[in-house]
């Protein structure tokens, strides 16, 4: 009754329809949808096709210098730009980031490195509103 956690979100990871392998560098912008596994080295924007639930799944030995858009996105690898994720993004233990992230559901393992600020995507139907600094204390201060 009382141990009943909810499960942490995880993203399914099926089948990936595209794929960099590690022997591979590839120079300028893509656009992807489905899935699209990172192990090699992108030089340009990552992002995907608007509209779509997409993945991204960046590597260890995975590198993009460049800005990076998905739905999801399991990053394991290092990434120079911006990242935006519309849904759930999971930084694992070997993830480098050095740029701003954007995302709505965070999963950061230690480890992760981000170098950059992190924003959070609103979700208007899930605002919580929390008190000003400045009605907390007008509050305690009546209570003594």
């Amino acid at each position: 009754m009382f141990n009943s956690k909810k499960a942490a979100p995880r993203v399914s990871v099926d089948k990936f329809s595209s794929l960099i392998s590690d022997n591979l560098a590839l120079n300028g912008d893509l656009e992807f949808e489905g899935g699209l596994k990172v192990s090699g080295k992108v030089r340009g924007n990552v992002r995907h096709k608007p509209g779509t639930a997409s993945l991204l799944a960046l590597s260890a030995g995975g590198c993009i210098e460049g800005n990076v858009s998905s739905h999801d996105a399991l990053i394991d690898g290092s990434i120079v730009g911006d990242l935006v994720v519309e849904h759930l993004l999971e930084l694992h233990s070997n993830a480098r980031v050095r740029g701003n992230i954007c995302y709505r559901q965070l999963s950061m393992e230690n480890g992760a490195l981000v170098e950059g600020t992190l924003t959070r995507l609103d979700d208007p139907a899930q605002r919580l509103e929390l008190p000003s600094p400045a009605q907390n204390s007008e509050a305690l201060a009546g209570e003594v």
